[in-house]
């Protein structure tokens, strides 16, 4: 049975050498022992991790005084989805550049630090 490696990515451009670090030194290593072995195993699956940072909570009426409308709120959260749909994106590019890798991906909200 193969292994599940996890590598978490984001909007740096060092998450995405981090990746590319992992695909050359963990990834390919591992893929090409299999294939001298007896066969019969699967690959490894690589798990993309994008943990958005946590969402601000926004009262109504700020202390300013200034009202948020649930529009400016709706469109807040549309700009975190596209944001996390464009991480994730780029991150299979750079694994496109691997055809013999098997990618899962996963969106989780929470403290990406924890």
């Amino acid at each position: 049975m193969g292994r599940r490696i996890v590598v978490a990515v984001d909007e740096g451009e060092e998450s995405l050498h981090a990746l590319t670090w992992c695909l050359k030194n963990v990834i390919l290593p591992s893929a090409s022992a299999q294939e001298s072995s007896s066969g019969g195993d699967e690959g490894d699956v690589l798990v993309l991790v994008y943990a958005p940072p946590p969402r601000l909570y926004y009262p109504a009426m700020d202390g300013t005084g200034y009202i948020f409308s649930t529009d400016i709120i709706t469109s807040m959260e549309n700009y975190a989805n596209e944001l996390a749909k464009s991480v994730i994106a780029k991150a299979e590019m750079v694994c496109a550049e691997y055809p013999n890798v098997k990618v899962e991906t996963k969106v989780k909200d929470g403290d990406p630090r924890m």
